[in-house]
């Protein structure tokens, strides 16, 4: 199964079994977030979308207040494949001290 997450066409391949624990790990992190107040914006169908951050799509963006928290959820295979991504979150979230940038991995 392909998931694309960059923008112009990037993509990365997961196994249908690891984007299943990728899915349903971006689930639970985002009912965790929702259950704390959280607006959450999620990256799987039938979600509002969150906002492309430097040509890529989080997992998960939470908003409650001034506060906002990107999420990136990774399995195994793809926490190293996926270190551009990460690193351009990081960089957005260090622009404000209001701003953080959590990875999960499954």
């Amino acid at each position: 199964m392909l998931k694309t997450k960059k923008k112009g066409g990037g993509k990365m391949k997961r196994t249908k079994i690891g984007q299943k624990k990728h899915d349903e790990g971006v689930l639970r992190s985002a009912n965790y977030y929702e259950k704390l107040g959280f607006k959450v914006a999620v990256d799987l169908p039938g979600h509002k979308k969150p906002k492309e951050i430097s040509g890529f799509i989080p997992d998960i963006i939470a908003k409650k207040g001034g506060e906002e928290i990107i999420i990136e959820v990774e399995t195994r295979k793809t926490i190293i494949s996926d270190k551009e991504q990460q690193e351009k979150f990081k960089k957005y979230a260090g622009r404000s001290n209001n701003r953080k940038f959590r990875t999960k991995i499954v």
